[in-house]
Parts: C-alpha cells; sequence; structure tokens
C-alpha cells in the first residue's frame, strides 16, 4: 500500500509595527497573536503523539516577539494605553480605547465574555464609557485574546473567572502573564525541534516578495497585462541580504540553519533559485497554480501536485491549494468532526491518485489569521484534524524532511514566475496605488545608492531599514485587494520608513512622503453620487450558490461602491457590487444591506439595464432562463453577455441595478445617478487561469 505523507507548514508572521522615526509600536498585533496562536499551536501538539508538522517563523516576528516579552510598554501604544489608569486618559485616548479595544473577531472571541458584550452595546449605543467600564475594556481586550494555553495560567483563569469589576493590580497581572507566554515561545519551539516534534523553517529575513526586489519587471513574467510603476526596483544584493539574515537569524535563535524556505507568499521565479541554493536553502516551498504554469498544463493532474521537484538545485513543494484553503476560509464554519471528516476523505482520494507509489501533499497557510474565526481557535480544531489523518490507513503526518527521504523528487523543466494568490504578483504590484508605493521605495534606494553589503558594513541601522521597507506587507494594503481599519497606519508606517532612510542619510525627506500614498482623489463638483470603482484583476468565473464562500472566491474581482453626497445617504437596499467575467458571462454579487439575501429579496425584483441593450433590461431575481441566480446568505447571478448585447468582451459596460416591487414599481436604482462603468477583461488582459 501506498503511503501519503501529509505535510503542513503553519506560516508564523506578522510585519514590522515599530514607527522607526518615533520608535513607537502602533499595533499590538504581535503580543495578542503570541498569547493566542503562537503559544496554542505548540502545546496543543501534546494532545497527538503522532503528529509531526513544520513551523515556518518570519525572522522579523520573532525580533518583535522577543521585545514584546519585556516590553513594560512605554513605547507600545496599545500597551501603554492598557496600563494607564483611566482617570489619568486624556479625551483623546479614552476615545482612542473604545474605537480600538473592540478589535477583534466579536462571535468567538468578544461574545463569549458578558461584560465585553455589554460594554461593545453600550459604546455602539452611543454610551461614553465610565472610568470603571473603560478599566473593565482595557482589560478585557487582552484577555480575550488569550488562548487556551495561556488560559491554565493561574493568575488568567481567575480573571476570566472574575469577568467584571476589574482594578489596576488585575491588568498588571494579566499583562505580566503575557509576558511570561511570550517570552517561552522560541524555547518552546526549539525543544519540539530537537525532539524530533516539528521542523522549523524560515522566511527571508522582512517577508518580502523575493522576485519583485531581484527585478520589478518579473510582474510581466507572471501577468503578461501587469502594469509595471514608473520605476524599475532591481536590487538582487538586498534579495540575497533577506535570505542570508533569516538563516543566521534563524541558526541564532534555533541552533541550526533550517534545511527549507517558505518564500514570502509562496512567491517564487528562476531568478531566485540561485539565491536560496548558494544560501544553502535545500528546499523551498510554493502553491500549486505554480506548478500548473511550469508544467504548461491547462489543468494540473492531481499526481502531479503529490511529489516533489527538483530545479536548479533546490526542491520544490508545490502547496494543495483547495485543501489548504479550506482550513483558512472554510473549515471555521464547520464542527472540528465535519471539517476533519471531509479533510481526510480528500487526503484519501489523493493517495488513490498515486497508484501504489508514496507521495507527499503539502497543506501551507498562515499560522495565526485564520483561529480568531474559530471557536476555542486552533486548540479545539487541530488535534482533532492531526488525530483523523494519523489515524487513517495509508496516511502519514510528516515534516518536509521526513518526507524527502520518502519520495524522491522530480525533475521540473522550468520554474514559472508566480506566487500563492493567482499565480501572479498582482497583489502587490500594477495596482496604481502599488505602483506609487514601489515608485516611492525606489527612489529612496536610489537615493542610499550602495549595493547593500557595502550598505551594511558601513550603517547597520540603515540596512535593517532598508529590509523593513522592502516587507511585503505594505503592498498588501495599498490599493486593490485588501482592506482593514488600520490602513492608515499601514501607510504611514511605510512612509515612515522611508523618511527614516533620508534622515540616516542627512538627507531631508521627499515632500511626497508626507502625504499618504492612498491618498483619494479630489472630488470634482458632480462627484457626490458617483460610485466608486475598482477594476478586476483576472477573468474569473465564480460558483454561484449564494454563500460568502472561501475567502478568495471574489477576490479577483471588480467593484462598485458609492459616494453617498449631502442628499443620498445611502438607506436603499443595495449598498454595492462585484462583479467579474469570462468571454461568454458576466457574474454578479450585489451586495444588501439587510442581510441575509433570501430575506431582503421577498416582495422585491432585480433587473440588470445595460446602456447599450435595446430590448427589456435582463430579470435578475426572481431568475429568468438563462440567468443563474441564487439568494441566500448573500445575492449571487451569472449572465450572458450576449443578453446585455455584448456580443464579445468590451470594457467599459455601462450598467446599473434596478429595484422593483412586485408590482412592477421601480424602488431604486445603483447607481443612484448615471451608470456603473464595468471593465470587462479579455483572456489575454487576465493572464491567469480561472478559479471556479
Amino acid at each position: 500500500m501506498s503511503t501519503l505523507h501529509v505535510c503542513f507548514l503553519w506560516h508564523m508572521h506578522q510585519p514590522s509595527y515599530t514607527d522607526p522615526v518615533t520608535g513607537e509600536v502602533v499595533m499590538p498585533w504581535v503580543r495578542l497573536h503570541g498569547v493566542k496562536d503562537y503559544t496554542d499551536m505548540a502545546a496543543l501538539l501534546d494532545e497527538v503523539e503522532d503528529a509531526r508538522v513544520t513551523f515556518n517563523f518570519v525572522p522579523g516576528l520573532l525580533d518583535q516577539i522577543e521585545r514584546a516579552a519585556v516590553d513594560d510598554g512605554a513605547d507600545d501604544r496599545f500597551l501603554r494605553l492598557t496600563l494607564t489608569a483611566p482617570e489619568d486618559l486624556d479625551d483623546h485616548d479614552r476615545a482612542f480605547i473604545a474605537r480600538w479595544f473592540f478589535s477583534l473577531h466579536h462571535p468567538t472571541l468578544l461574545e463569549p465574555l458578558p461584560r465585553y458584550r455589554e460594554l461593545r452595546d453600550a459604546v455602539d449605543g452611543g454610551a461614553t464609557l465610565d472610568d470603571d467600564q473603560l478599566r473593565d475594556l482595557q482589560l478585557l481586550f487582552s484577555l480575550a485574546w488569550c488562548g487556551a494555553a495561556v488560559r491554565r495560567d493561574p493568575v488568567v483563569a481567575a480573571l476570566l473567572d472574575k469577568g467584571r469589576g476589574f482594578d489596576e493590580q488585575d491588568k498588571r497581572a494579566l499583562i505580566a502573564a503575557q509576558r511570561r507566554a511570550l517570552g517561552e515561545i522560541v524555547g518552546r519551539y526549539r525543544a519540539l525541534a530537537e525532539a524530533g516534534r516539528v521542523e522549523l523553517t524560515c522566511t527571508p529575513h522582512e517577508h518580502p516578495i523575493l522576485p519583485l526586489l531581484v527585478d520589478s519587471d518579473l510582474a510581466v513574467a507572471a501577468h503578461p497585462a501587469a502594469r509595471l510603476p514608473r520605476a524599475r526596483f532591481r536590487w538582487p544584493g538586498d534579495a540575497r541580504a533577506h535570505v542570508r539574515r533569516a538563516l543566521d537569524s534563524h541558526a541564532s535563535r534555533f541552533g541550526a540553519p533550517p534545511r527549507g524556505m517558505w518564500p514570502a507568499e509562496g512567491s517564487v521565479a528562476a531568478a531566485i533559485l540561485p539565491i536560496l541554493r548558494d544560501a544553502g536553502v535545500e528546499w523551498a516551498v510554493s502553491d500549486e497554480e505554480i506548478l500548473r504554469k511550469s508544467l504548461g498544463q491547462p489543468t494540473l493532474a492531481r499526481r502531479d501536485g503529490l511529489t516533489p521537484w527538483q530545479i536548479d538545485g533546490v526542491t520544490l513543494f508545490f502547496r494543495d491549494h483547495g485543501l489548504s484553503d479550506r482550513i483558512g476560509f472554510d473549515y471555521a464554519r464547520r464542527t472540528p468532526s465535519e471539517a476533519a471528516e471531509d479533510f481526510v476523505a480528500d487526503l484519501v482520494r489523493a493517495r488513490e491518485a498515486l497508484d501504489g507509489a508514496d507521495g507527499v501533499i503539502t497543506i501551507a497557510l498562515d499560522g495565526e489569521n485564520c483561529w480568531e474565526h474559530y471557536e476555542g481557535g486552533s486548540s479545539r480544531f487541530l488535534p482533532v484534524l492531526y488525530r483523523a489523518v494519523a489515524e487513517t490507513e495509508g496516511l502519514r503526518l510528516s515534516t518536509f524532511g521526513e518526507a524527502l527521504e520518502a519520495v524522491p523528487p522530480r525533475p521540473l523543466p522550468r520554474l514559472a514566475a508566480g506566487s500563492w494568490i493567482d499565480g501572479t504578483f498582482a497583489t502587490w504590484i500594477g495596482d496604481p496605488v502599488k505602483n506609487r508605493a514601489w515608485e516611492l521605495l525606489a527612489a529612496t534606494r536610489e537615493a542610499v545608492a550602495e549595493p547593500f553589503d557595502a550598505v551594511e558594513a558601513r550603517d547597520p541601522e540603515l540596512a535593517a531599514l532598508i529590509l523593513k521597507a522592502e516587507a511585503s506587507d505594505w503592498w498588501w494594503w495599498f490599493g486593490a485587494g485588501h482592506s482593514t481599519p488600520f490602513d492608515a497606519s499601514f501607510d504611514a508606517l511605510f512612509r515612515a520608513h522611508l523618511t527614516a532612510i533620508h534622515r540616516r542619510l542627512g538627507q531631508p525627506p521627499p515632500s511626497a512622503l508626507s502625504q499618504p500614498v492612498s491618498a483619494p482623489r479630489e472630488a470634482d463638483h458632480d462627484s457626490a453620487d458617483r460610485p466608486r470603482t475598482r477594476a478586476p484583476v483576472r477573468q474569473i468565473r465564480p460558483t454561484i450558490d449564494g454563500t460568502r464562500g472561501w475567502y478568495f472566491k471574489w477576490h479577483s474581482a471588480g467593484t462598485v461602491a458609492p459616494v453617498f453626497g449631502a442628499i443620498h445617504r445611502g438607506g436603499g437596499l443595495v449598498s454595492g457590487l462585484t462583479y467579474a467575467n469570462d468571454d461568454a458571462t458576466l457574474s454578479l454579487r450585489i451586495d444588501l444591506r439587510d442581510p441575509p439575501a433570501a430575506d431582503a429579496l421577498a416582495g422585491r425584483r432585480l433587473q440588470l439595464r445595460a446602456e447599450t441593450a435595446t430590448e427589456a433590461p435582463v430579470l435578475l431575481w426572481p431568475p429568468i432562463a438563462g440567468v443563474d441566480a441564487a439568494a441566500g446568505e448573500v445575492f449571487e447571478c451569472r449572465v450572458d453577455l450576449s443578453a446585455l448585447r455584448v456580443g464579445t468582451v468590451a470594457s467599459p459596460l455601462r450598467c446599473r441595478v434596478e429595484v422593483l416591487a412586485e408590482s412592477g414599481e421601480l424602488l431604486e436604482c445603483f447607481p443612484a445617478v448615471g451608470w456603473a462603468d464595468l471593465d470587462l477583461l479579455t483572456r489575454a488582459e487576465s493572464g491567469a487561469n480561472a478559479w471556479i
């Protein structure tokens, strides 16, 4: 019987939250993920003796964990505001706490704490918190983030039992318990590695998109239609420094350099292979979409994804995209046993595709972010999953090093460029705002001018600033694709790093660095009701089932969102539109203000009117023949472009959504004034294959 080696790689990463100009830690996520996810992920291995997994740490994260373990709060904004008595806070700080100390997933972390719910409801109702309420909020924010392992600390357990009416000593005791847990993280993982329970790997030091540091024009190799920044970034020495420093940092903490590496975001290109090989990296992990592109296949054969591949002296594993993303974005909505059953069933089908040979399947994803959405976090789900895999005949939990001993790699003829998202670099380059950030970085790097090795020898602090400025996280939040309530803070941090570089050089920072990278365009006189639009990245054909589905279901789609003026305050049913196309169809998700869509659409009809159509608009709900539609959590539909009198893909398509009563009376239009311009993409513009 063949054996399928199941290799989990848990990627541990947070960007640098320290403002290099002020020295302040501006966001709390290293401390909070540290006392929940980094601690729990190690502790839960004790529950499954046969579990063998791989943990990947970004050295820049470990630097911050070690600082957080000893930080007294003086230079940490959230920690300082936690430890300051409410009586000593000014109105600005009190408002900051009331705004930001609810920053967590409410269903799993806030709702289980009655006092926390009371405070949330009070603030949502417009109340101003008094000193005792504010003190409870200060503590509960940090307490709610404590994972299962930290909650077993007697101090933390007592605070959970107390529930409310906290005092200043309670706050200090909680933060001291969190510091103890943070201080044990590195030693805990090193002990697991020395015992053979885990394999430890790393990412280039500050989590850069390595190929784009080598040459930003590689974005076109991954996606021929990519729009490049006006300034080309090409500093391969910086890429080598990220790899070298990561390996040295890892060895100093864990006793030996790692054999393997997860390049940030699974980003690879042939140009980075010599950098990895020459540094001593034996193997790396990317995504199966990269393997498909490398092999030149329209679809990837299952068996091809179940083996390591070797090229230019480096062995490559390619993650199973579907299984990895089910953990990241789907299984939180299922019970642990249901999810484990589904997961193992897919592994068994994969093993059957091996036809008697041994194989390896790679499951790689973030080791922290998804657990916020799981009831009980990783500690309730993962032991069930690990146990189900370990107890299934023909499956074996393995580290990548163990898998390599059992499954020899196959030769890979070429390596395509790209990342785990779409097989391109579009999440980090190509959008106008993302490109603007690259141009600012390129200008700053040109101001330094020297090769990295020379900078490092002359001014180590300047060298460290350069690496931090090249971190991928800035581009993740810039422009299209992702957003967070902390967008402005990330924008400011990026510019602070560039500003600090110029000051280190003794130069005045360029005036451009005083303005947000993502500064909104000035509105013209009649723009109050014009919708904001974001162009799609590529052709996709999402499943129409009325569910929000996995995170990246509509990820590459375009969006239309209203900008409400003084008259139009957005009280209608439709709040936004997400759209995508292939060569023949247009797919829509119409966002409604009163979900679920199934209830919101009761007694209403939806239709799509195209400016180019000479006949009646297309009825979307209830759907007519030729329209695929579903109204569940959300409303989704797909319609033939021919029905809109679009014979071939044309850009833009001018249209609007109309809401009608059952009687046929027009209730509202979206957008409220004029038309929405939908940018439809040709296959050539799209570049990458669609995900279903």
